[in-house]
């Protein structure tokens, strides 16, 4: 079924299947079932169904400030760039949702148990923080520092590290503005800030299409038709290719968000493990609208950093160069030209005469009018 059908499909459904249920490349799929799939889980039966090629548009324009064409960039070096999502269109992609209030309260009940502060379930966070800040400030008064306040010994180096971090902070805030319940407060800030932008800046992503000849992403990636879309072959048998096919994703399409605030918050001073990177997958970076469906898009995900510092990927082969059906002539020579020395076939796209549908343009391009007579 086409994407265009199945989301008419779901649209006409009921409210619950278009709260359960999800779109992963083109199929409608139980939401809770892929959440319990895990990380690697999903990760394989991905694999089973993922395209033999993967498509990716170029605007072919020059960045202002710098003067270079990326696009062309990376025709020529058989690389994509790996962007962060802060830079993508949909100001909401991979983005986490977590709720401040319920952030600052679990992390006042995980600050009163290395403590061993008892709380009550049924306590607000105005009355939690009083008391956590109480014991503070009696410990201070009679220690002059903080060191020591946790009771409970940490259960990691990062658990010890975030203790100190801690104590350090709210002192430094102390001295500052001289009264410690606000001190506290603004450490917790600085904490739910940290972890928001951490949670958006914990990937760098690459987007491909399964169609080399979508009207709207020619339109929104490809300069209006003007760029180039390029085709990838995917190889995953190759060692070269290896980490590449490893981390390759389909997007979850959904309409609803899961709020994991206190996850989060809980596992804020834990070392990351294939649950903590699952969540991230499965809520964040391969999480959007059911708006964007469209797309079935395919992600490259690489976490924690990668050591290239233009963030250029080397990916699969490239096998076939589209050009778009508004490309300016100069421009398009400057691209068939790169590919006649790269060795890459190419073919113009063109609009399918009696439908809203681009296809193949018959002509070579060397031989259309708009090429010859400019």
């Amino acid at each position: 079924m086409k994407i265009e059908d199945l989301l008419s499909e779901i649209m006409k459904s009921s409210p619950e299947i278009s709260s359960n249920y999800c779109v992963i490349n083109g199929a409608l799929i139980e939401l809770s079932k892929v959440e319990k799939m895990g990380c690697s889980e999903f990760g394989l039966q991905s694999k089973l169904h993922m395209p033999l090629k993967l498509y990716h548009y170029y605007s072919n324009t020059d960045n202002n400030e710098q003067a270079v064409n990326h696009s062309q960039d990376a025709l020529k070096t058989n690389t994509v760039f790996m962007n962060s999502p802060a830079a993508f269109d949909d100001a909401y992609d991979s983005e986490i949702s977590l709720e401040y209030s319920e952030f600052e309260r679990f992390r006042l009940i995980e600050y009163c148990k290395r403590c061993h502060i008892k709380t009550n379930s049924n306590s607000s966070n105005q009355e939690i923080g009083n008391t956590f800040v109480q014991f503070l400030w009696k410990y201070y008064c009679e220690h002059k520092e903080l060191d020591g306040v946790f009771a409970e010994p940490p259960k990691s180096e990062i658990e010890r590290l975030s203790n100190e971090e801690f104590c350090l902070r709210t002192i430094i805030e102390y001295g500052k503005i001289k009264d410690f319940g606000k001190a506290v407060s603004i450490v917790i800030q600085k904490e739910y800030d940290e972890q928001c932008d951490k949670m958006k800046n914990t990937f760098r992503i690459a987007c491909f299409a399964t169609t080399p000849y979508s009207q709207l992403m020619w339109a929104a990636y490809a300069y209006c038709h003007k760029g180039f879309c390029v085709e990838y072959t995917v190889m995953p048998n190759i060692p070269e290719y290896e980490k590449v096919y490893a981390n390759l994703y389909p997007v979850i399409y959904c309409k609803t968000r899961q709020d994991i605030t206190q996850y989060i918050a809980t596992t804020l001073d834990k070392k990351p493990d294939e649950d903590y990177l699952w969540n991230l997958y499965f809520h964040g970076a391969l999480r959007k609208s059911i708006d964007w469906a469209y797309q079935n898009e395919w992600r490259l995900l690489l976490p924690y950093g990668i050591k290239d510092k233009d963030y250029n990927v080397k990916f699969f082969p490239i096998t076939r160069v589209y050009l778009g059906n508004k490309m300016p002539p100069e421009k398009r020579k400057e691209i068939i030209s790169i590919c006649k020395d790269k060795d890459i076939p190419y073919i113009g796209v063109t609009r399918n005469p009696t439908k809203f549908e681009m296809q193949d343009c018959d002509v070579l391009c060397e031989n259309c009018p708009r090429y010859q007579n400019n």
